[in-house]
């Protein structure tokens, strides 16, 4: 599961050729499909062009780079209408706001989640009020719990307020001032969906796991972009006054 910012700017090369042909400009998104629907490349060169990957074809999303088998794979507009047309719905996910069905206002998409393997959105990153700002923060839902994502709005079934998860830490408490300031509302959708949400949550402690490799991943690569900035090029990092490769401190200069 990755992060669909990440793939912003990414270098996309061909494996037959061996080719770098360009780096990720941009997302289209299919919002039937509710997945990535193409990459957006813009190639090196002086005449740069704007060509499309379908997603079925990339062959690999690495942490540093995406594969695709040939050159070829990259198209012009002209010989892909189905995704020129998606790309001109102008469906972006984030930004959009994030209703229930009964008319709640939860917040806005700050962020999406894909499975690179297929290209699947697999959930929506979110923050700002929900009930009145009683959840503070940023939260995730799960697709399965996407009804519809329009162009402006994104529309969410009403059981995905019982299965909304914090990424910052637990609901518990934000759940039970919640249910008490909507009263009835809270406890005949809970009956309702009892059911339904009991087969979904078995995936949500995976989910909360992913994500938090992904941010742990994150933290580690910003430090270690960190750490190779002070460092010059043949410069060996700071060793606190030991010599290197032994451990031991260096001799005082006479």
């Amino acid at each position: 599961m990755r992060k669909s910012k990440r793939f912003a700017s990414m270098p996309v090369f061909s494996l037959e050729e061996g080719l770098h042909i360009g780096s990720v400009k941009e997302i289209v998104v299919d919002p039937d499909g509710k997945k990535i629907a193409a990459l957006i490349i813009e190639q090196k060169g002086w005449f740069k062009e704007q060509r499309f990957i379908p997603y079925h074809k990339v062959y690999s999303v690495g942490d540093d780079a995406i594969t695709i088998e040939k050159t070829s794979g990259a198209q012009r507009a002209t010989g892909l209408p189905d995704i020129v047309r998606l790309l001109k719905d102008k469906v972006k996910v984030i930004g959009s706001k994030i209703v229930t069905e009964n008319g709640n206002l939860l917040g806005f998409i700050d962020e999406y989640y894909v499975e690179v393997e297929t290209g699947n959105i697999t959930g929506l990153e979110f923050s700002g009020s929900l009930i009145n700002n009683v959840m503070k923060g940023r939260a995730f839902v799960d697709i399965s719990y996407v009804r519809t994502i329009g162009r402006e709005v994104i529309v969410v079934t009403n059981e995905a307020l019982e299965n909304v998860f914090k990424l910052d830490g637990g609901l518990q408490e934000t759940f039970k001032n919640v249910r008490e300031s909507t009263g009835h509302f809270w406890e005949s959708t809970w009956q309702k969906t009892r059911d339904f949400s009991s087969s979904v949550n078995k995936s949500i402690d995976k989910v909360k796991k992913e994500i938090k490799k992904i941010e742990d991943e994150e933290n580690s690569k910003d430090l270690k972009d960190g750490q190779s900035i002070r460092t010059l090029p043949g410069e060996q990092p700071h060793d606190h006054g030991k010599t290197a490769g032994t451990g031991r401190e260096s001799p005082p200069a006479t």
